[in-house]
Order: structure tokens, then C-alpha cells, then sequence
């Protein structure tokens, strides 16, 4: 009687198994075209092309370390603004690019100092040397439009790495990308011997809406930690914010001229 209780079970066992359908071969999703690629970044590059933020900043140098507040108005790829401040609200400086101007305004020094390149100034007040347009392109998680024109994508074992090389600056860039689903995750620039890398802390999501929570920079010489506490697309900053025009008797300083 157990015998036949048994063959029973498994028979029904067996009829069971027969009646499941074979769900057949999964596919794959097709890896993404570079055109794909480019159609998505230049489409968060429109996005986040006039924002404004706040954030918290440490950089740390051969200058020291400076923990600071500060305030960012963005027009890109021309235009970017940043305001920093101490833990008591009172200004340190004002960084400014306004298409081919860029100056610092130091209030304690009652100075406004000028360079040819951005990275001059930021180096002078941060120990930081890093170009105000690609700062600002970072701080959205966004590739500078000027950049996809020769951008390619290659793809690797676990991740894709995107490249291109800047046809008037002379800087080379290399992105790293995640494809399941779309994000990036890091990226290094290159000027001959000179070099930064950045990194995005968790990866930034590639819609369009999609913001980083914190911005890793570093190089050979210093580096940076940025924490933003928000970051929104803003559709009017008005011109008069990005020209150098500041409260009372001031000096300027060509630092160019000082080397």
C-alpha cells in the first residue's frame, strides 16, 4: 500500500513538471549605439544648462584645508558664479566667469584679482586649480556639449568607458559609465602632463533629472569633497550677476602679471 502511495505522488509529480511550459531563452538586453549614448547626455547637457545650487566644500592642499559653504549660479557653458562663505555666513570670495573675464573678489583683502585662465584663480583661492566651466558641468553630472562632438563609446566587461578630446582646449577626457541602468560614475581629465579625476558618490543616473549627491575631486596636488544639499534648473539669471561689480574701494590684481 505505501508502495503504491508513493508511485501515486510521483506520478503526479511527474504530470505537474510535464504541464510547466519551458520559459525558453533569456535575452539579453542589445548594447546601447553611441548615438544612443551622445542623444542621452546632450539631452541632460540642455537640462542642466542654467541651474543653481548649494553645497558644502573641503579642499585640501598644500595651502591647508578649507571647509566652506557655498552658493553656485550656472549659465554654461559661459557663465558660472561661486559664491563661498564661512560657518558664520560672512563671504570669503567670489569666483566669476563670464565668458572670457574671470576674476576673484576677496572682500577682506578689498581685491579683485584676474587670470587669463579660471584655474589660476581657484588655485589662488582654494589651492584648487580646475577650469570654472568644467567645474560646473561636473557639479550637474554632465558632459560639456563642446565634448560630444568627438565623444565614443567603448564598451568594457562591467562598464563602459566614454572618450573624447577637446578641439580647442587641448584637454582629453575619459568617462566611465554604468549601462544597467544608465549612470555615471566617474571620469579623468588630461592637459599633457596635468591630470584630475572625478568621482560621483553614488553614480548619477542619466535621466535627465537625475543630480549627484556628492563630487569627488582629486589630483597629484590637492583635492576636493563637495557635498551639494540641492541643485534645481533655473530658467532666468539675470547678466548683472556674472559681471565683477562689487561693494566699495577696491584693488585689482593681475596674477598673471605677478609670476
Amino acid at each position: 500500500m505505501k508502495k503504491f502511495f508513493l508511485w501515486a505522488v510521483v506520478a503526479v509529480l511527474l504530470s505537474i513538471w510535464g504541464c510547466a511550459r519551458y520559459p525558453g531563452v533569456v535575452e539579453r538586453p542589445k548594447p546601447l549605439s553611441n548615438e544612443e549614448w551622445v542623444a542621452r547626455l546632450k539631452d541632460r547637457a540642455e537640462y542642466w544648462q542654467t541651474y543653481q545650487a548649494t553645497l558644502h566644500l573641503r579642499a585640501d592642499s598644500a595651502k591647508g584645508k578649507y571647509p566652506l559653504r557655498a552658493v553656485i549660479l550656472a549659465n554654461l557653458p559661459g557663465q558660472f558664479r561661486l559664491e563661498a562663505f564661512n560657518l558664520w555666513g560672512q563671504t570669503l570670495g567670489v569666483l566669476i566667469l563670464n565668458n572670457d573675464q574671470s576674476t576673484l573678489w576677496v572682500p577682506n583683502e578689498r581685491t579683485i584679482y584676474t587670470a587669463q585662465k579660471p584655474g589660476v584663480l581657484t588655485d589662488h583661492f582654494l589651492g584648487v586649480s580646475l577650469p570654472l566651466d568644467i567645474l560646473g558641468y561636473s557639479l550637474a553630472a554632465c558632459l560639456p556639449p563642446a565634448e560630444l562632438k568627438t565623444f565614443k563609446m567603448v564598451a568594457g566587461s562591467s562598464k563602459w568607458i566614454g572618450m573624447s578630446r577637446g578641439i580647442e582646449n587641448g584637454w582629453s577626457y575619459q568617462w566611465e559609465f554604468l549601462s544597467q541602468p544608465m549612470a555615471l560614475k566617474a571620469f579623468e581629465a588630461r592637459e599633457g602632463l596635468w591630470h584630475y579625476s572625478v568621482t560621483y558618490e553614488p553614480s548619477v543616473p542619466l535621466d535627465v533629472k537625475g543630480s549627484p549627491q556628492r563630487v569627488k575631486f582629486l589630483s597629484s596636488e590637492w583635492q576636493m569633497d563637495i557635498t551639494l544639499d540641492q541643485i534645481q534648473v533655473t530658467s532666468n539669471l539675470q547678466s548683472d550677476l556674472f559681471l565683477p561689480v562689487f561693494p566699495g574701494e577696491t584693488r585689482k590684481v593681475n596674477l598673471d602679471a605677478s609670476k
